[in-house]
């Protein structure tokens, strides 16, 4: 698949080297903009599907806290004990999340908010990180599934550039939109760094033409499926 920088260079004609408007580098902050920005926008218009952004950490066992970067939290789960499920598999229990206010109660044995592991909660502390109770120890670890928000490649789990050709933690239907957001800013700057005394007007409103009809494209991708609305506006008047 062509890269990124390939992608962008054919939808807006313009040819990128270290020293161009706007220059390889500032295309690699295009992508990274583009990557939180179509998963915001998607996740507003369709809240259910974080999933398809949602990325697993490594699983905590001490209570120092998990920073996960401001990103929106999907789910916590702690584990109950070494033994596990009676299949032999690790005892997961969703965590509820409860006001930081009740820290002191969720370890307190006679409080009605006391938390036990097998119903453990979270809590987010004033530095924005993940605390679970019961604390977490061997065996009785926890991990937190977030949208993720530190865009990276899916090869090789680097920080995206220009060069990649794929996202990770991010659904593949969905990568033209990034690719088109860094274009449209590519365009942007290009005709930003054109003067009123440009002779070249022709290029110009060309450019001006191919940014509109890529502002469109990328806002059309926000839209919601008419088809799949139709079904799901079906289902719920046969169930009515």
């Amino acid at each position: 698949m062509a890269t990124f920088e390939a992608q962008v260079e054919g939808l807006t004609t313009i040819t990128l080297s270290g020293s161009t408007t706007p220059t390889q580098d500032e295309l690699t902050q295009f992508l990274i903009d583009g990557v939180i920005d179509v998963t915001s926008k998607l996740i507003s218009v369709r809240s259910q599907d974080k999933d398809l952004f949602q990325r697993e950490s490594a699983t905590i066992d001490s209570n120092s806290g998990l920073d996960v970067g401001g990103a929106d939290i999907i789910s916590v789960m702690r584990e109950a004990g070494a033994s596990g499920d009676a299949d032999g598999s690790t005892a997961w229990r969703p965590c509820k999340k409860v006001p930081a206010s009740l820290q002191s109660r969720v370890v307190d044995t006679t409080s009605l908010h006391y938390s036990s592991a097998y119903n453990p909660v979270y809590i987010i502390d004033d530095n924005g990180k993940v605390n679970v109770y019961p604390v977490a120890s061997s065996n009785n670890g926890y991990k937190v599934l977030f949208v993720n928000n530190v865009p990276t490649d899916e090869t090789n789990g680097v920080s995206l550039t220009r060069a990649h050709s794929d996202i990770k933690w991010f659904p593949n239907n969905k990568v033209y939109l990034v690719v088109i957001y860094a274009a449209v800013k590519s365009l942007e700057a290009k005709l930003s760094s054109y003067t009123i005394e440009e002779e070249d007007t022709e290029l110009v409103a060309s450019l001006q033409s191919v940014l509109q009809q890529l502002r469109s494209d990328y806002n059309s991708g926000f839209l919601p499926d008419k088809q799949q609305e139709a079904a799901i506006q079906s289902e719920a008047q046969a169930r009515a």
